[in-house]
């Protein structure tokens, strides 16, 4: 091989790499991958045997496309590591829980919503009311809690907080 041959075919080979890393830069922004992190865990007993969990929690859309939110999953798991689901506060009702709760604190974010919306290149601060069909010790005594924000295309963002 000669020495002209070994620099052409490296010229090529370097603006062959130099080209498809160009591509990957310009269409990062075409695909939603959301990131996010839970600041606050707040419960409350509501009976014996129903608890309320408030999550206060900041999602990142570094994207250029809009997040719509297509579904929201929280759940706890046990210290027996058994997962339990728990059911979505409605945003509307969110206020009043707050008045009536005054040991929960104040209302520190707006609640997501499904069908909500995050713009792209955009950070937001929401929250979300959960209710547990448990005893208040089993939510208090939990090893984790996840929450999962998932957009309308599939791509979600998991959230894990103790």
């Amino acid at each position: 091989m000669n020495k002209t041959f070994a620099v052409g075919f490296a010229a090529a080979v370097f603006a062959i790499i130099l080209i498809i890393w160009f591509g990957f830069i310009q269409t990062k922004g075409n695909h939603l991958d959301p990131s996010g992190w839970i600041s606050s865990v707040r419960t409350m007993p509501l009976s014996d045997d129903v608890t309320l969990m408030v999550i206060d929690f900041s999602i990142l859309n570094d994207s250029d496309q809009q997040m719509v939110v297509s579904s929201i999953d929280p759940w706890i798991t046990t210290g027996g590591g058994n997962n339990i689901h728990g059911s979505l506060y409605s945003a509307v009702d969110m206020p009043k829980t707050f008045k009536f709760y005054p040991k929960l604190g104040p209302q520190l974010n707006e609640p997501l919503v499904v069908r909500g919306t995050i713009d792209g290149h955009k950070t937001v601060s929401k929250m979300v009311g959960i209710e547990f069909d448990v005893p208040p010790r089993v939510v208090e005594s939990r090893r984790s809690m996840t929450l999962r924000v998932e957009d309308i295309t599939g791509p979600a963002v998991e959230m894990n907080g103790q």
